[in-house]
């Protein structure tokens, strides 16, 4: 199969009812979006080509009139000469070059005829490509928000089993909890024997910094 015929295809899906119908949209149209790319590589690829085809043609067909063009004058020259076998010949030539440049001719009218289709491919297959992003883009928007609608559904749903006061009742008791157990443990940690010898010296160290003090101040 010609790659023509696979984007002709490719084109002939209807995006919509296929991702409609697909069980899983967003998978199916990540599927169809390789196929698309990977047909858009192969495009651009072959029309390039085509491209350099036709550009070759078209300067074989112009040296092959500028040859027969030339043998043309060489044979009037020729005759001029007084030499009709010399003409003759030239224009044999001439007759040969000719043909060469019909032959171009038509061969770079056809090329010319297969690059314009095959550009027209790939404008159609960027143009489905981005459709088709567009289309995902749009299944994952919905996909998002039916997810936040469910969530917040089942929020609301938690929320009418509780009243709102019950809550508020709830939190002030854990927060309740929360600041008697913090005073209980400030209470322990103050009175336990490490902390006692702790601002023991740290009112030792007071007491000898305001003697030091005292000393150099000259206060007795």
């Amino acid at each position: 199969m010609s790659i023509l015929s696979r984007i002709k295809d490719l084109m002939s899906a209807n995006i919509n009812s296929m991702l409609d119908k697909a069980e899983d949209p967003e998978k199916m149209a990540n599927e169809y979006l390789r196929q698309l790319t990977n047909e858009l590589y192969e495009v651009r690829t072959n029309v390039a080509a085509a491209m350099a085809d036709e550009t070759k043609l078209e300067q074989r067909r112009i040296s092959s009139h500028a040859e027969a063009e030339s043998w043309q004058s060489k044979a009037e020259a020729a005759l001029r000469a007084g030499d009709e076998e010399l003409a003759k010949a030239a224009l044999s030539r001439k007759v040969q070059a000719q043909k060469l440049f019909e032959q171009y001719d038509e061969q770079e009218k056809a090329q010319e005829q297969q690059v314009g289709a095959m550009q027209d491919a790939l404008v159609q297959l960027e143009t489905r490509i981005a459709e088709t992003k567009a289309k995902k883009e749009l299944i994952i928007a919905k996909k998002n928000r039916a997810a936040t609608q469910e969530a917040l559904q089942r929020t609301a749903q938690s929320m009418g089993k509780i009243s709102a006061m019950d809550k508020l009742d709830q939190l002030e008791e854990k927060v309740d909890d929360q600041l008697a157990r913090a005073e209980a443990m400030a209470k322990l940690e103050a009175g336990s024997l490490e902390t006692r010898f702790k601002d023991l010296e740290k009112e030792q160290e007071v007491d000898s910094e305001l003697a030091e003090l005292k000393r150099k101040m000259g206060i007795a």
